[in-house]
């Protein structure tokens, strides 16, 4: 899919520039208008055409903040660059701003901008949004349907940590599946799309957890995995239908697992909208499994909706998490979701942690968790358990975890399918 850029600035030569770099990066057309309500009228006719707009915030007539809430009211969801000579305090408001709107908020610029910092914000955009990213090929709705009835499906775990301690707080749980006998598993890239469409996610939840829960209970009697808890994905599809809460229940009694130690986490492909799910999550908590929403910073839950949802849990996304040591927009994102977080007495949990220098950055934050392939890949049972003796040894000698990835990950990518 093309990328296509719509460049809002009064200046005719920031326009020009802002151009000129786009055009070196991986974009098809760059087009420009220098007042607010101009690009108003084009974007509530042509929304869909442009992927990202870059904004400046000092303009006559609408100043950029405005323009920004129109795009919020018009439901605009490509990626929104503020790129603006305004002191760094008055871009981190409207950053704030659009944090708490509908808006996918690629970046926060100070001018003059670079042609590295645009780049930043398109790979952002690459990963909030898997539409324009390279699709693999999907397997065909045949193979699906032979993969559950063989009961194919294979639980893989990746362990998250608390940042200050590292010590190990909670796992999550990824659906793969084998194509007859195939060493290499698929991941969800290449079937949830398929099973969505065809109403096949039930089942292939319900394969997940009839194979997961068991080896859970053998992963929570380790030592270090007494007091953790394990998170599942529903869709909100799936929080549509008022007998999830009351099938988690049963799996729980059967599996001997107390239900505070599940957590559901909610993927944002779909806006929370309808009160049949709302009122899921409201009896999953009232039963007292965990509730999170994941992705956060990339689908349709904005700050506001935080505070209403009775949540346990908000996962940020990986897609502000990487890089995040050096990216002045993910730090504000970042510290004001932990602000939210310790108000509402919610945990939060950065996804994507693959770089050191963002683990150094990471680990000064308190409740703050840690997911990602630095800290642990995801991991078939018998991998995982031998990943916790390791971890465990080297937690001892006060290794860092970059080590405990580098020594201990080597067997489990052959069979890991990220």
């Amino acid at each position: 899919m093309s990328i296509n850029v719509l460049v809002i600035d009064d200046s005719i030569t920031c326009c020009q520039v802002l151009r000129e770099y786009l055009m070196q990066l991986d974009v098809n057309r760059v087009e420009y208008c220098t007042d607010a309500g101009s690009a108003i009228k084009i974007l509530t006719k042509y929304a869909k055409d442009y992927q990202i707009v870059v904004v400046d915030l000092h303009m006559p007539n609408m100043d950029g903040i405005e323009l920004l809430m129109h795009l919020s009211d018009i439901g605009y969801r490509g990626g929104v660059i503020i790129a603006s000579a305004m002191e760094s305090r008055i871009i981190e408001a409207a950053a704030k701003i659009v944090i708490n709107s509908r808006l996918r908020l690629l970046g926060a610029l100070t001018k003059p901008v670079s042609t590295k910092q645009l780049q930043l914000c398109i790979e952002r955009l690459f990963m909030m949004e898997s539409d324009l990213a390279p699709k693999p090929v999907s397997i065909s709705l045949e193979e699906l349907h032979r993969v559950l009835n063989d009961n194919k499906v294979v639980p893989y775990f990746q362990a998250q940590i608390e940042a200050k301690t590292r010590n190990i707080v909670g796992f999550e749980v990824l659906c793969r599946i084998q194509l007859g006998n195939k060493l290499q598993l698929l991941s969800p890239a290449r079937f949830l799309e398929l099973a969505e469409s065809h109403n096949l996610l039930n089942d292939l939840t319900e394969k997940l957890l009839e194979k997961a829960l068991p080896q859970w209970k053998l992963i929570s009697q380790e030592d270090s995995c007494v007091n953790c808890s394990l998170s599942i994905n529903l869709s909100p599809s799936q929080l549509n239908q008022a007998s999830w809460p009351n099938r988690l229940l049963k799996y729980c009694h059967d599996n001997q697992m107390e239900t505070s130690q599940l957590t559901i986490e909610i993927t944002e492909n779909q806006a929370l909208s309808e009160q049949s799910q709302y009122t899921s999550i409201s009896r999953l908590r009232l039963h007292n499994f965990g509730v999170a929403i994941d992705d956060f910073g990339t689908g349709y839950t904005n700050l506001t909706q935080l505070c209403h949802l009775p949540i346990s849990e908000l996962k940020l996304d990986m897609s502000l998490v990487r890089g995040i040591h050096h990216d002045p927009l993910a730090q504000t994102i970042l510290k004001s979701l932990q602000e939210i977080s310790n108000k509402l007495g919610i945990k939060l949990v950065a996804e994507g942690v693959e770089d050191l220098r963002d683990l150094n950055y990471l680990e000064k934050f308190d409740n703050l968790r840690l997911q990602g392939f630095l800290i642990c890949r995801p991991k078939p049972f018998t991998d995982l358990m031998r990943w916790l003796k390791a971890y465990k040894k080297v937690s001892k000698s006060n290794a860092d975890v970059g080590e405990v990835r580098t020594g201990r990950d080597k067997a489990s990518n052959q069979v890991s399918a990220e």
